[in-house]
């Protein structure tokens, strides 16, 4: 049985979940309220990156069930999960290496029209100047750092309460990572109504020190 509690953004209640039927979290449990920024440890292999694209399904539930918002998740498609406001920042392949900069913009801001959206990559362009000279580049040909920059452009562009995150200042030098940094603080200061929850998957103490309200310790 779900909570009741209408503060709660995600319940998760003794999901197994992995890939091809083999199990890489078991028995998982946990309740996330709104505005919570919550740090995903633990040692390589644990599944800290299988929860989050479980959540945004991604991944095979063998067993449990994901709230969101007291509504039932599980097997929704990944397009589904993003409409009802949940966005996700992956380690990896998180942009479409052969679109432009702007073409990967205008596609996290799919479904808003299009004076809503230039606004919105005005907005996103004063956060992330360095994306201004981007915009007619082929993503794929950005450097890493770079990359991860646009992935963090396309998260922030989105009208999302909850943000998935993996790593996400993985490969970037310490100005950039203070950048990001600023920025997700930025959003959880926001008023109740506005604020973001986070679920972050990190690796770094002093990012998890300087981010985390609640850590949660996966083990192997």
């Amino acid at each position: 049985m779900q909570a009741t509690d209408p503060n709660i953004i995600l319940e998760i209640q003794n999901l197994s979940c992995g890939y091809g039927g083999k199990p890489v979290l078991e028995d998982f449990n946990l309740l996330v309220a709104k505005g919570e920024s919550i740090a995903i440890t633990g040692p390589n292999g644990s599944g800290k990156s299988t929860l989050l694209k479980t959540i945004y399904q991604l991944c095979l539930i063998n067993r449990g069930n994901i709230f969101y918002r007291g509504i039932l998740i599980n097997n929704k498609t990944p397009e589904q999960v993003k409409k009802m406001g949940i966005a996700y920042f992956m380690q990896k392949n998180a942009v479409f290496s052969k679109l432009t900069v702007k073409e990967n913009l205008v596609l996290s801001l799919n479904g808003i029209n299009k004076k809503e959206r230039n606004l919105k990559i005005e907005e996103i362009i004063t956060l992330f100047p360095d994306i201004s000279g981007w915009l007619k580049k082929t993503a794929g040909l950005l450097s890493g750092g770079q990359r991860q920059q646009l992935a963090m452009a396309m998260l922030v562009a989105q009208d999302a309460h909850l943000w998935l995150l993996d790593e996400p200042t993985a490969g970037l030098d310490s100005e950039k990572s203070e950048i990001f940094i600023k920025i997700l603080k930025d959003n959880l200061r926001k008023n109740t109504e506005n604020s973001k929850t986070l679920i972050f998957v990190e690796h770094k103490i002093n990012i998890i020190n300087q981010l985390a309200k609640k850590i949660c310790v996966i083990k192997s």
